[in-house]
């Protein structure tokens, strides 16, 4: 009977993974700037999946979603959410980020360095729920493909205090994702 719990559990996870998702895209594609150009007033947005380690539950799987909004071609604002999932650990989290992005000489203008910080919100669900603050700081990497697609990979270091019972506490969540933006 748990196993059918938690069966139905992770499909409905998946399903508002995706409904995030969608909603996402559908959020930044009308004023969507191409992936290799970073332009003044323009949405790009993408996502990734990957691992975030040192949950309540130990190494979890992980699926960001993010949309940057370019204040200068080397400065974007936007939402980050990441999700966390094992057999027993439900976590959601939200930020606001803020990006610093710089182009690396020799690649034809195609890679690019960020660096990030941001504020949220974390909720941790495995023996008892608990939400928390989360301050997720990090890097990546972002390899233009064509103008439309870009791959991606990001580190995140997540601070946060978040208790979920039983000892399970987690202060500091390493992440790393590999996706894409567009």
């Amino acid at each position: 009977m748990r196993i059918l719990h938690n069966l139905r559990m992770h499909s409905l996870r998946m399903v508002l993974a995706l409904i995030c998702l969608s909603s996402a895209l559908h959020v930044v594609t009308p004023t969507a700037s191409h992936a290799s150009e970073l332009r003044q007033g323009t949405w790009t947005g993408g996502g990734g999946i990957g691992f975030l380690g040192n949950t309540p539950d130990d190494t979890a799987f992980a699926l960001n979603l993010n949309a940057d909004y370019f204040l200068m071609p080397q400065l974007s604002i936007g939402p980050l959410v990441q999700f966390a999932f094992t057999g027993d650990l439900f976590q959601v989290g939200g930020s606001g980020q803020v990006k610093y992005w710089f182009t690396l000489p020799g690649a034809d203008n195609r890679l690019k360095l960020n660096i990030q910080g941001g504020i949220g919100v974390l909720h941790a669900d495995r023996f008892k729920s608990d939400t928390s603050w989360l301050i997720p700081i990090g890097v990546g990497l972002d390899y233009a493909v064509n103008n439309n697609l870009a791959l991606t990979a990001t580190f995140l270091l997540n601070f946060t205090d978040v208790e979920t019972g039983r000892g399970s506490d987690a202060s500091v969540m390493p992440g790393l994702t590999f996706g894409v933006r567009f």
